[in-house]
């Protein structure tokens, strides 16, 4: 017993000495102090209650003109109408993309840069006029070009992925970049900074980046430090600022991960840099995610995506040149068409709820979709709802173990509709799938790090690679059948006896939905 209390007792001293206890701390002091002097300047002057009013009114006309998704701005409109004394700061803190002024232009500028580069490639034509579109669409819109000449590798498991990125590092001859969203300390970090160490002892250069946000709980604040202490050009992107300050943006992140291999070759997918992505250690029970590597010209995207970030997070005296990067690859004779592509909230353009919404649309005989979070506004909704109703087979899978009970709840709140349409809806029994792919009538198919909610499609930095033409979609799909057989199949009939108080929580729940 002695030993249990002590252990409770040591968590609640981490926690409470923890950075994120500061920076939550500091956020709700700054809700409080501004919410009771705008209460208590009401209360005083009623001059000063009718301009708060008049204030949230003009926010919320605001909210409602702006060339947003109509589910999107309806929430936001109702929190601040809900919540006058702090609906219209939490929609300032957290609902718009407010990049920081320095980052969103450094980003910018550094994005603009290697748009020339990336022109140089050879066009590819399309000769399937259902799909180039959709590859019309994103090459445009997202600024990165499709390529013939690539090979991939589907990772159906995170063990398979990080063996195959160890062999691959162990290959490296000039350089090795490597971005990611969450860091842990562990037998997965610790494996890779020894091969990364060995691979520094050649010669070979490294470059890390890890999102400050996203490794806010579980990495010390000299990481970075510590990594650069053995070689590694480590930098942290958007750090957390603890400074009391509303104006300090740290709500857009970058949700990327990827690693880019001597321009040869480049793995992209949901797998973070902890044990439970390689099931080294069991959080949720078994976790099933995938990826991807490719190897030969689209790999290039790849390159100037890190290149473009690292610019834009170093400082002016380290940013890399893009030519220094641009190694010989292997080129493949293969037919088929890859397009690597980034999606960004420093731009009007929600290019990954867009390839979703279009992936769907397109399907004429099936779509198959993982997704470990399912929080979808009116038009998604309708589009998986519509498709099903015209004969499409509409599948999504989701965890039966949630890692965030909250976002669970809201998934589950769209089962009703989903089932009635037709739409068929899966829990992965056996733990959390945390796989980001869709796969379409055997001949396209999205990988990457975007999930099905508000974050992704808004609010994150987010990246992915769309394939067509090729083997591996097979074998995306086998892998996808596969785990239909452990998973367990909702019904219309469960999902209505669901307990009226959860079914509140769910409603309640969906009004704040763009905060989760």
């Amino acid at each position: 017993m002695r030993k249990y209390i002590d252990k409770i007792t040591n968590r609640i001293i981490k926690f409470l000495t923890s950075r994120v206890f500061f920076v939550a701390m500091i956020l709700i002091l700054q809700l409080v102090v501004i919410s009771v002097g705008f209460m208590l300047a009401g209360i005083y002057s009623r001059y000063i209650g009718i301009a708060l009013s008049t204030l949230n009114i003009c926010l919320i006309i605001r909210v409602i003109n702006q060339y947003k998704n109509m589910s999107y701005k309806l929430a936001w409109a109702l929190i601040i109408g809900v919540l006058p004394l702090v609906g219209g700061i939490l929609y300032l803190m957290f609902a718009e993309r407010k990049v920081p002024k320095d980052l969103r232009g450094r980003i910018k500028d550094s994005v603009n840069e290697s748009k020339n580069i990336l022109k140089e490639n050879e066009e590819v034509m399309i000769e399937d006029p259902d799909i180039a579109y959709i590859y019309h669409y994103i090459k445009e819109n997202g600024n990165y070009p499709y390529y013939k000449d690539t090979d991939i590798k589907y990772y159906k498991i995170g063990e398979d992925y990080f063996k195959d990125l160890l062999e691959e590092i162990g290959k490296a001859k000039h350089f090795i970049f490597i971005e990611t969203f969450i860091v842990k300390d562990g037998y997965m970090l610790k494996s890779l900074v020894k091969a990364l160490k060995e691979k520094i002892a050649d010669g070979v250069k490294v470059y890390f980046m890890y999102d400050d946000g996203g490794c806010i709980t579980c990495l010390p604040e000299n990481f970075d430090e510590n990594m650069r202490s053995i070689g590694i050009h480590c930098h942290a992107f958007s750090p957390v600022s603890i400074r009391l300050s509303l104006l300090s943006k740290t709500n857009n992140r970058s949700h990327r991960k990827m690693v880019v291999i001597d321009n040869k070759v480049a793995f992209t997918g949901g797998y973070n840099i902890a044990d439970e992505y390689i099931n080294h250690i069991v959080r949720f029970g078994h976790w099933k995610d995938t990826g991807i590597k490719l190897e030969g010209e689209a790999v290039w995207s790849f390159t100037l995506m890190f290149i473009q970030f690292y610019n834009a997070t170093v400082p002016k005296e380290e940013r890399l040149d893009h030519i220094d990067f641009k190694y010989r690859y292997d080129t493949k004779d293969i037919d088929d068409l890859i397009l690597p592509f980034s999606d960004s909230p420093t731009d009007d353009e929600d290019l990954a709820r867009n390839v979703h919404n279009m992936l769907i649309n397109h399907a004429k005989r099936y779509i198959y979709i993982h997704t470990p979070y399912l929080v979808l506004d009116y038009d998604m909704v309708n589009a998986l709802c519509l498709a099903a109703k015209s004969g499409v087979e509409v599948i999504i899978t989701v965890p039966h173990i949630p890692d965030k009970k909250t976002v669970f709840m809201l998934t589950k709140s769209h089962y009703p509709i989903l089932l009635k349409s037709g739409v068929k809806v899966y829990e992965y029994t056996p733990g959390f799938i945390h796989s980001k792919l869709i796969i379409v009538d055997d001949k396209i198919a999205s990988i990457g790090t975007y999930n099905m909610d508000y974050r992704s499609y808004y609010l994150n930095y987010e990246c992915g690679v769309l394939v067509s033409k090729h083997d591996e979609i097979a074998k995306m799909k086998e892998d996808y059948l596969d785990t239909l057989k452990v998973s367990e199949k909702k019904t219309l009939e469960e999902v209505k006896k669901t307990n009226v108080v959860i079914k509140l929580i769910q409603a309640i729940l969906n009004v704040f939905a763009p905060l989760m």
